[in-house]
């Protein structure tokens, strides 16, 4: 893929990430039923909701000539006399309208592990808002699963981002599915041979078991994914926790060769990360880190990247309209989606004003989920909570509602008074995932014992004191110090001190660890 499709490719997801699927009542029993059949006629139904005209775009050449970046030069050169266009007038998103649940079957021949849910009721969501599924999925063999889901959810009135990410090990009910309940990351396998793709069921699988309509899609394999990381140069991804896991030794060596496998580690810190080894990081499962629990930490890391990726490529401009508008039909042809180019640039705006405090992200994870091992097969997989499960995932796709960069959030400065020199940029990314305003500051010392919070805030009323106290880990109440103070120019000062940690799980010692090249391996085993 060239750099100039990856480049697109970026500014496009992220950009309309701003970073970065309800009713219906199972049909009678069938004498007999042709699985495929079935399940091909129901993606083109579920397709036709994606059905309306694409818009029409002009490009004209401006008078004046344009020098190519420097960017660019790795790429094919732009001739000296070569511009770049301009739009007349801007295109405009299609009228995407909230898809619903297509028909489903469930045959007597088909008898399912687990009873069959309903379809929980469709979340209702304003006009302004849309949701944007992200999957990411190695699609190299016969088989291929969605190792990443997140619904990216951007409300273009509030000007806010919600990500959720799905834990591929969730238990549902697939519609149109022979077997009917299975793992949701199972989805695209199922209907990979559809004509229209495997999004359309994997859509509809969401919308019925979570109640979020899907409007957009993006996918992209691992290699893709490695190559736009390169192509922006990588990335810088706040590592919290030290973070190890089995590792090739160097890509193009067999997998199957357990001696090509070695333990690699990142520190916490801010790491600048490639292509591969952001990947690998995204994937991993953390040695010592055994369960399903590895699983949700996975998905906050997952959201890390997408962080990153788009913060790199707003400040390396490349959400640029004119740069998109150009490239557009390169990436189409790279990139697995069903947006066209006056979808990708309603959000261009919004991504480019976008505060960090809006970026809001949440996981599926329990006590909303629990595990379960299937009768057949004992496979570890998650189920639903029945009420809880819903609940959480309507309010958590609410939240978007609201602007905390518009509310006047708390703010917080942060002294690092360690010799640690990024525990100030570790401690402000946690802090500003809670809603937090935070600076850093210039320390008097960097020999602090212990971290200290003091609060110049003149009322209790809403106070994050506790939220601090937690994401810093102080429990020493003589560490919390009311300094009341109405012209002070931040309510909080946190004096980062040699007991501070950011990390917030411990990992069993590597003992007995044993790399195994088997793909499908258990945590403490290399991923294929």
């Amino acid at each position: 893929m060239s750099l100039l499709r990856i480049r697109f490719f970026i500014t496009t997801l992220f950009g309309l990430a701003a970073l970065l699927a309800a009713c219906g009542n199972a049909g009678p029993a069938t004498p007999t039923f042709d699985a495929l059949a079935f399940q091909t006629q129901v993606a083109r139904n579920v397709a036709a909701t994606f059905s309306a005209a694409a818009p029409t775009i002009t490009l004209t050449q401006p008078p004046t000539q344009v020098t190519p970046s420097p960017a660019a030069a790795t790429s094919t050169p732009t001739p000296a006399t070569a511009v770049e266009p301009t739009l007349t007038p801007s295109p405009t998103a299609r009228a995407v309208l909230d898809p619903t649940l297509g028909f489903y079957a469930i045959t007597a021949e088909n008898t399912p592990v687990t009873a069959i849910p309903s379809p929980v009721p469709k979340i209702k969501f304003e006009d302004e808002v849309k949701n944007i599924l992200l999957v990411g999925a190695d699609t190299t063999g016969e088989e291929y699963r969605a190792d990443t889901m997140i619904v990216v959810s951007i409300n273009k009135t509030a000007n806010t981002v919600t990500m959720l990410s799905i834990p591929r090990d969730l238990y549902v009910f697939i519609p149109m599915s022979r077997n009917q309940m299975g793992r949701i990351n199972s989805v695209i396998n199922i209907a990979k041979n559809a004509p229209d793709g495997p999004m359309p069921l994997l859509e509809q699988t969401i919308l019925y078991n979570l109640g979020i309509p899907i409007h957009y899609y993006a996918h992209v394999d691992f290699e893709s994914f490695k190559a736009i990381v390169d192509a922006l140069g990588g990335i810088d991804i706040p590592v919290t926790c030290s973070f190890q896991d089995w590792r090739l030794k160097d890509p193009s060596l067999d997998p199957q060769v357990a001696d090509n496998w070695e333990l690699f580690t990142l520190e916490a810190g801010v790491q600048h990360l490639d292509g591969s080894t952001a990947l690998w990081y995204a994937r991993g499962r953390q040695v010592g880190r055994a369960g399903s629990g590895s699983d949700f930490d996975r998905a906050r890391r997952q959201q890390e990247v997408l962080r990153a990726m788009f913060i790199s490529a707003r400040n390396q401009n490349f959400l640029n309209p004119l740069k998109i508008a150009s490239l557009y039909d390169q990436f189409s042809a790279a990139v697995e989606t069903d947006m066209t180019l006056g979808d990708v640039l309603q959000f261009l705006p919004m991504a480019t004003a976008l505060d960090e405090l809006n970026i809001r992200s949440y996981k599926i994870s329990p006590p909303y989920t629990r595990g379960w091992s299937t009768p057949t097969d004992n496979a570890s997989v998650q189920l639903p909570v029945p009420e809880e499960f819903y609940k959480y995932v309507q309010r958590v796709m609410s939240a978007g509602s609201t602007n905390r960069a518009a509310q006047n959030p708390f703010s917080v400065e942060i002294w690092n008074g360690t010799a640690w020199a990024d525990a100030d940029e570790l401690a402000a990314y946690r802090l500003r995932l809670e809603g937090l305003a935070v600076s850093i500051g210039t320390p008097d010392r960097t020999d602090y014992p212990a971290t200290t919070l003091i609060d110049y805030t003149t009322s209790a009323k809403a106070s994050p004191v506790e939220t601090l106290k937690k994401v810093l880990h102080i429990s020493d109440p003589a560490n919390v110090i009311a300094q009341p103070d109405p012209n002070s120019p931040a309510h909080f000062r946190v004096i980062l001190g040699a007991d501070y940690s950011s990390c917030t799980y411990q990992v069993a010692p590597l003992t007995t660890l044993t790399p195994s090249p088997v793909p499908g391996a258990p945590t403490e085993t290399p991923m294929p």
